[in-house]
């Protein structure tokens, strides 16, 4: 019987670890694959309908297809290296994430602000600064 009791417990705690790691995620499934592999097109299926870009260069909020467009255009510019997510938070149903993007020709620092509508989590702020 102890050690039923012992499984059980084990098995709830890795049940209430799953969760917890789900309910913190910080940017929606596959983000972080799409960004390696300059996926502009799928990596705007997660955009929210009206997205801002901030940009080295400039900033505007586009809708979801524009901003598809302009991350498309900066993956065609600076080809992905190496990209690693560095650190991410989470507050209500606002989240962040902040990632490294390496290019041959410079260093840039991703922070993507998401929200969760519906269920589903949404980038509704991309902003790229030059390291």
């Amino acid at each position: 019987m102890n050690q039923f009791r012992y499984l059980l417990t084990l098995l709830l705690a890795f049940v209430l670890i799953e969760v917890n790691a789900q309910q913190t995620a910080a940017l929606p499934e596959g983000t972080i694959m799409m960004v390696k592999q300059a996926n502009a097109e799928k990596l705007s299926q997660s955009f929210n309908e009206q997205i801002e870009i901030i940009l080295p260069s400039k900033t505007a909020v586009y809708s979801r297809k524009q901003a598809e467009m302009v991350i498309k255009d900066f993956f065609n510019q600076h080809s992905v290296t190496e990209f690693q997510l560095i650190h991410q938070g989470k507050k209500d149903n606002a989240s962040y994430a902040i990632a490294n993007y390496h290019t041959s020709n410079g260093r840039f620092r991703f922070t993507f602000l998401t929200k969760k509508k519906s269920g589903k989590i949404y980038i509704h702020q991309i902003r790229i600064e030059r390291q």
